[in-house]
């Protein structure tokens, strides 16, 4: 089955779906302006269970062709609530000049407490 890439467990391999607890009410909001997004998912009860950002900032100059935008940072990070409590989180990072060695980074999925998932 294809997910589509807005969708909860579009990234989440799965083999790891039915470790975390399923979001049952979806919200986005989006700012084109920055342009960023925020996803979060609630659980039966309310409570936080699945929360993504993603977000991009440029830099904008002239030159004698007209504007220029240069990609300083993107960001994508994602997490989900487990059924033991814990959270299942990846960021993906992509930093300063893409013909740099290390311009993405990825922290793969990593087992995180709480009070290392945003809530705003």
């Amino acid at each position: 089955m294809d997910r589509p890439d807005d969708h909860w467990q579009a990234r989440l391999p799965q083999t790891l779906v039915e470790q975390v607890i399923w979001p049952v009410r979806l919200e986005s909001h989006h700012d084109e302006g920055v342009p960023a997004t925020k996803w979060r998912g609630y659980d039966v009860l309310g409570t936080l269970c699945y929360y993504r950002h993603r977000y991009a900032q440029w830099d904008a100059s002239f030159n004698d062709d007209g504007p220029v935008l240069h990609l300083l940072r993107e960001e994508d990070f994602e997490a989900w609530r487990t059924i033991l409590g814990t959270w299942l989180r990846r960021v993906q990072r992509h930093d300063g000049d893409p013909l740099a060695q290390d311009w993405i980074h990825d922290s793969g999925f990593e087992l995180v407490d709480p009070k290392s998932i945003p809530r705003l």
